[in-house]
Parts: structure tokens; sequence; C-alpha cells
């Protein structure tokens, strides 16, 4: 039986807010374990006691996705294991089991994972495709299981989406009418990318800020649902790790993410990683399509972002450098060489012209 959208919508926002922020702020990064290539290298993470693990080896053969192809350069899918119902991804995903236990056939070993627990799959590991119960046993009978997906693809325009697959038995299935697609607040997103950066590169002090940072998210996810705040993806037709098409390039999303990261250390590979794309076709289309090489543009979008931050605020120097990626000595070289004047002098030079009402 199908459940009306709007009785729907409140059962997801009453997911978030009385399942998964209480366990979250109850658990934290205890109750989360991320994907591994091998079972030796998921068992060297710190896992709580009620998951459990188990051997599977892969009986198919592996499958080179070649298609559906987005940005005119490479699949989402990089693999498939047809008859082990597996497949490789080119960017991570994030799930939480809410009622039940759902067994996860990730590489040759299942993780076995009860209510209450998240569980992130890490980009390039082979994981279950979607399209099979989440049940490795032999009688699978009487048992049932929910899960709840998030998911942030590539080129749906700065969104994320989340839904709930439900397996009983030896069905599998998911309301995919519903499924969310936020795009009307940026915060949610950041706050969600600000996670995953710090559980996948674990800096220093990375538990704390990660688990701030998810509480955030959830808080804002719950309340953009609860307010209306999204859009149902009625017309998705892609399977259930699927993503519909970018009305945007792949250059433009390299262009936005350049602007809000100008403060990191930006590579032709890492920027390439992040609109998925192989680091030989993104250099070849970005001076294709920028009419620039990308260290020249990139050099070029930090001193006009520090000429702007020059100009408009009272900072320092130093605080400057920091925000556009640049160190002092770059800098007061870009400045020299660009404008003849050392980025103190101009500074000065824009604060008395603002404080005179000059233009």
């Amino acid at each position: 039986m199908s459940i009306p959208a709007q009785r729907y919508d409140q059962e997801i926002v009453t997911v978030f807010t009385q399942k998964l922020l209480p366990w979250w702020q109850r658990y934290g990064l205890t109750h989360l374990v991320a994907s591994a290539p091998t079972l030796r290298e998921f068992k060297a993470q710190p896992l709580p006691e009620t998951i459990r693990t188990t051997v599977k080896k892969r009986r198919g053969k592996k499958i080179a996705v070649r298609g559906p192809r987005v940005f005119e350069n490479t699949s989402f899918k990089i693999a498939r294991w047809p008859e082990d119902g597996q497949e490789t991804i080119r960017y991570p995903s994030l799930c939480c089991v809410l009622q039940g236990e759902a067994d996860f056939h990730i590489a040759d070993y299942v993780v076995h994972c009860p209510a209450g627990h998240f569980m992130l799959f890490n980009a390039n590991v082979p994981q279950p495709d979607g399209q099979r119960s989440h049940f490795e046993c032999e009688d699978t009978s009487q048992r049932y299981c929910e899960v709840l997906w998030l998911l942030v693809p590539p080129g749906t325009n700065n969104s994320i989406s989340s839904w709930i697959c439900y397996s009983q038995g030896e069905k599998h299935w998911s309301r995919r009418l519903f499924d969310y697609c936020l795009i009307e607040r940026l915060e949610v997103l950041s706050f969600y990318n600000a996670f995953m950066r710090e559980i996948t590169e674990q800096p220093t002090g990375y538990r704390e800020i990660a688990e701030l940072s998810f509480e955030t998210f959830l808080r804002f996810f719950a309340r953009e649902l609860d307010e209306g705040r999204f859009s149902h993806m009625a017309s998705r037709s892609a399977d259930l790790h699927g993503t519909p098409h970018s009305s945007l390039g792949a250059i433009d999303l390299a262009l936005r993410h350049i602007d809000r990261h100008l403060n990191q250390n930006l590579t032709t590979q890492s920027v390439a990683d992040a609109v998925y794309m192989s680091r030989s076709n993104f250099i070849r289309r970005f001076q294709q399509e920028t009419g620039q090489p990308f260290n020249a543009y990139l050099t070029k979008r930090r001193l006009e972002e520090a000429r702007r931050l020059l100009g408009e605020e009272i900072l320092s120097v130093e605080t400057v450098c920091g925000l556009v990626g640049l160190s002092p000595s770059q800098l007061r070289y870009l400045f020299q060489r660009n404008f003849n004047q050392s980025p103190s002098q101009f500074a000065a030079l824009q604060q008395g012209r603002n404080n005179s009402g000059g233009g």
C-alpha cells in the first residue's frame, strides 16, 4: 500500500528527530563504522561490541561499468559484480539502520549492523548495489529491516538526497518517489561535507568536530523537511545509487568548488576528484572551457579574492593570506608584480578611500 507524500514527509521528519538525532547525541562516532577494502582493514578501526562480521567471498566476475556517463567523462559507477549484488562507486554514502539488523556485503566480508548504528560506505570499495535485501543468511523469512540513506552525488546543484529502503525476507524496496533533493540551504550540505571530511581525513581533534558537525547537519536537515524546503524527486529513474543529470557541467562545478575552497591546498587532482573526472581529462577540459591553465586560473582567483578582502574588510594581511590559500611571501610577490605595491599599501589606500567616501 502506498503512503501519501505528506504522511511520508512527516514520517522521515520523525525519523530524524526521534531516532537519528538522539542516537547520534548518545553514541556519536562510537556507533559509526566505515567500509574498507579488506576485513583486516575494517577490523583495524574501533568497532562497537554490537557490530559483527563474517567472511563472504565474492563468487562472480567483475564487470567494468562503461555507462551511463555524466559530465561527458565518466560513470559514477566504476565496476559491478552482478552475481554478488555488489558495485563500486566514485563517491561515499552514509546510512543508518532504523529497525532490525542489516547485513551489508562489503568486498569479501559481511558487516552485521543493528539498529541505531551508522555505516559509511567509502568510495571505490565494493558495496551492496541496492537491488537485493540486506540479509546474508540461509533463512530470511522472519527478518525485517529499515535503512535510511544519505547521499551527496555530484551534479545535483549542491543538494543532498535521503531515502529509506526496506527489506523483508527476500524482498527489497524503497519509495523512491519520495526521495529528497534539498536545494535551498547550503548550510545543510556544508555541515555534512565538513563531517565527511573530518571522518575520512581524521586530522587532529577530528572526533569532536565530526560529531558536532553531524549533529548540526541532522538538526538542519530535519528543520528543512519539517518546514517544507525540499523537493520530491518523482522523476528520478536511476537505480538506488543513481543520480539525476545536472544542468551544470563538470567545469562549472569545478569553478564553484575552487571558489568555496580557496583557503585549501587545491591541485588538479583534488579538484578533478571533487567533480569525478580523471586528472588528464580535467586538465584538458578546464583549459578548453576557461581559456586558462588550472594553476593560472587558481592564482588569479586567489589574487582577486585577496584584493576584495583587503579593500572591503578590516583584516590583517596574514588573515587574508589564510583565507585565500597564499603565503605572505606569495601574496607580496603577486601584488608587486600585478599592482606595483605591497598588500599593506593596497589595503591602506583602499581604507583611506573608503573613509573619505572616494570612489
